[in-house]
Protein backbone atom coordinates (compact mmCIF):
# COMPACT_ATOMS: atom_id res chain seq x y z
CA UNK A 1 0.00 0.00 0.00
CA UNK A 2 2.36 2.35 0.66
CA UNK A 3 3.94 2.10 -2.82
CA UNK A 4 0.78 2.91 -4.06
CA UNK A 5 0.66 6.21 -1.73
CA UNK A 6 4.32 6.72 -2.70
CA UNK A 7 3.38 7.17 -6.16
CA UNK A 8 0.28 8.85 -6.21
CA UNK A 9 1.69 11.82 -3.88
CA UNK A 10 5.05 11.72 -6.44
CA UNK A 11 2.29 12.06 -9.42
CA UNK A 12 0.62 14.66 -7.52
CA UNK A 13 4.17 16.82 -7.25
CA UNK A 14 5.08 16.46 -10.92
CA UNK A 15 1.42 17.52 -11.78
CA UNK A 16 1.63 20.34 -9.38
CA UNK A 17 5.45 21.31 -10.27
CA UNK A 18 4.09 20.87 -14.21
CA UNK A 19 1.24 23.65 -13.16
CA UNK A 20 3.56 25.98 -12.00
CA UNK A 21 6.13 26.19 -14.73
CA UNK A 22 3.65 28.71 -16.71
CA UNK A 23 5.42 30.51 -19.52
CA UNK A 24 6.19 34.45 -18.06
CA UNK A 25 6.61 35.93 -21.59
CA UNK A 26 3.25 37.20 -23.89
CA UNK A 27 3.47 35.01 -27.12
CA UNK A 28 3.12 36.99 -30.44
CA UNK A 29 -0.51 36.90 -31.97
CA UNK A 30 -0.04 34.43 -35.09
CA UNK A 31 -2.79 35.52 -37.79
CA UNK A 32 -3.07 35.86 -41.99
CA UNK A 33 -1.84 38.76 -42.73
CA UNK A 34 -3.67 40.38 -46.06
CA UNK A 35 -2.72 42.73 -48.92
CA UNK A 36 -5.60 43.90 -50.67
CA UNK A 37 -3.35 45.95 -52.90
CA UNK A 38 -0.05 46.52 -54.18
CA UNK A 39 0.75 50.05 -56.13
CA UNK A 40 2.45 50.93 -58.25
CA UNK A 41 3.39 47.73 -60.18
CA UNK A 42 5.31 47.02 -62.30
CA UNK A 43 8.23 48.52 -60.61
CA UNK A 44 11.95 49.31 -61.22
CA UNK A 45 14.47 48.23 -58.62
CA UNK A 46 15.18 51.05 -56.29
CA UNK A 47 11.42 52.55 -56.45
CA UNK A 48 8.98 52.48 -53.89
CA UNK A 49 5.75 50.06 -53.53
CA UNK A 50 2.68 50.75 -50.97
CA UNK A 51 1.02 47.68 -49.61
CA UNK A 52 -2.75 48.26 -48.47
CA UNK A 53 -3.96 45.68 -46.35
CA UNK A 54 -3.96 44.41 -42.39
CA UNK A 55 -3.09 43.84 -39.94
CA UNK A 56 0.05 45.65 -39.95
CA UNK A 57 2.65 46.95 -36.87
CA UNK A 58 5.42 49.15 -37.07
CA UNK A 59 8.65 49.44 -39.62
CA UNK A 60 10.37 47.83 -36.50
CA UNK A 61 8.83 44.46 -36.90
CA UNK A 62 7.82 44.29 -40.68
CA UNK A 63 9.84 42.62 -43.31
CA UNK A 64 8.82 42.38 -47.08
CA UNK A 65 10.49 39.78 -49.41
CA UNK A 66 10.82 40.23 -52.97
CA UNK A 67 11.96 36.26 -53.91
CA UNK A 68 14.91 35.83 -51.85
CA UNK A 69 15.62 39.29 -51.10
CA UNK A 70 14.67 41.76 -47.91
CA UNK A 71 13.58 44.87 -48.84
CA UNK A 72 13.80 48.14 -46.77
CA UNK A 73 10.77 48.49 -44.90
CA UNK A 74 10.37 52.38 -45.20
CA UNK A 75 7.00 53.14 -43.50
CA UNK A 76 4.31 51.65 -41.89
CA UNK A 77 0.92 53.51 -41.27
CA UNK A 78 -1.96 53.17 -39.78
CA UNK A 79 -4.08 55.68 -40.54
CA UNK A 80 -7.33 56.49 -38.47
CA UNK A 81 -7.17 53.29 -36.74
CA UNK A 82 -7.33 54.11 -33.14
CA UNK A 83 -11.53 54.32 -32.82
CA UNK A 84 -11.04 51.07 -34.49
CA UNK A 85 -8.59 49.60 -32.29
CA UNK A 86 -10.65 51.56 -28.87
CA UNK A 87 -13.48 48.99 -30.12
CA UNK A 88 -11.84 46.21 -30.83
CA UNK A 89 -10.10 46.51 -27.08
CA UNK A 90 -13.36 47.36 -25.23
CA UNK A 91 -15.30 43.94 -27.50
CA UNK A 92 -12.60 41.84 -26.14
CA UNK A 93 -11.96 41.73 -30.17
CA UNK A 94 -8.00 40.68 -31.15
CA UNK A 95 -5.79 42.03 -34.32
CA UNK A 96 -6.35 38.47 -35.54
CA UNK A 97 -9.60 37.68 -35.20
CA UNK A 98 -13.43 38.75 -36.43
CA UNK A 99 -14.79 41.14 -34.11
CA UNK A 100 -18.52 42.20 -35.85
CA UNK A 101 -19.19 44.52 -33.34
CA UNK A 102 -16.42 46.81 -34.58
CA UNK A 103 -15.92 45.63 -38.54
CA UNK A 104 -17.94 48.29 -40.10
CA UNK A 105 -16.58 51.18 -37.71
CA UNK A 106 -12.96 49.25 -38.60
CA UNK A 107 -13.80 48.82 -42.51
CA UNK A 108 -14.54 52.96 -43.14
CA UNK A 109 -12.33 54.36 -40.63
CA UNK A 110 -8.70 52.04 -40.92
CA UNK A 111 -6.40 52.05 -43.24
CA UNK A 112 -3.06 50.49 -43.27
CA UNK A 113 0.00 50.73 -45.13
CA UNK A 114 3.54 48.96 -45.38
CA UNK A 115 5.78 50.83 -47.88
CA UNK A 116 9.28 49.84 -48.90
CA UNK A 117 11.92 50.29 -51.48
CA UNK A 118 12.28 48.09 -54.01
CA UNK A 119 15.78 45.69 -53.81
CA UNK A 120 18.46 45.44 -56.19
CA UNK A 121 16.87 42.65 -58.19
CA UNK A 122 17.04 42.16 -62.05
CA UNK A 123 13.36 42.95 -64.26
CA UNK A 124 10.86 39.96 -63.62
CA UNK A 125 8.17 38.26 -61.79
CA UNK A 126 8.56 37.64 -58.32
CA UNK A 127 7.12 36.38 -55.12
CA UNK A 128 6.22 39.19 -52.44
CA UNK A 129 5.78 38.04 -48.99
CA UNK A 130 5.41 40.60 -45.62
CA UNK A 131 6.00 39.53 -42.30
CA UNK A 132 5.12 41.15 -39.37
CA UNK A 133 4.62 40.47 -35.68
CA UNK A 134 1.11 39.17 -36.53
CA UNK A 135 2.10 36.69 -39.39
CA UNK A 136 2.97 36.81 -42.67
CA UNK A 137 0.83 37.02 -46.26
CA UNK A 138 0.76 34.41 -48.54
CA UNK A 139 2.98 34.61 -51.52
CA UNK A 140 1.68 37.41 -53.74
CA UNK A 141 2.90 38.23 -57.52
CA UNK A 142 5.02 41.13 -58.03
CA UNK A 143 6.73 42.88 -61.12
CA UNK A 144 9.96 44.48 -61.01
CA UNK A 145 10.38 45.93 -64.69
CA UNK A 146 13.57 47.38 -66.79
CA UNK A 147 14.80 50.51 -65.58
CA UNK A 148 16.58 51.37 -68.82
CA UNK A 149 19.71 51.55 -67.16
CA UNK A 150 19.95 47.86 -67.16
CA UNK A 151 21.92 47.68 -70.25
CA UNK A 152 25.43 50.24 -70.26
CA UNK A 153 26.14 51.67 -73.65
CA UNK A 154 28.12 49.09 -75.17
CA UNK A 155 28.22 50.55 -78.92
CA UNK A 156 31.38 50.61 -80.60
CA UNK A 157 31.10 54.10 -81.90
CA UNK A 158 32.99 56.36 -79.92
CA UNK A 159 31.13 59.99 -79.82
CA UNK A 160 34.27 61.28 -77.52
CA UNK A 161 37.25 63.52 -78.63
CA UNK A 162 38.92 62.70 -81.46
CA UNK A 163 42.39 60.91 -80.54
CA UNK A 164 45.00 62.18 -83.23
CA UNK A 165 48.20 60.80 -81.77
CA UNK A 166 48.11 57.39 -84.23
CA UNK A 167 46.42 59.74 -86.80
CA UNK A 168 50.13 61.03 -87.71
CA UNK A 169 48.92 64.42 -87.80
Amino acid sequence: MTSKATIMGLSLSLVGLVGCNTPTEMIALRCDVYVEDIQPQPVAAGEAVRLTGSPFTSVYDSAVYVGSERATVLDVDRSSCGACDACRAQSGCTECGDCDVCDRLCATTCTESVTFEVPAVSAGDYGLQLFNAHGQTKVLDFSVESTGFEASDTSSTDTGPVDTADSGN
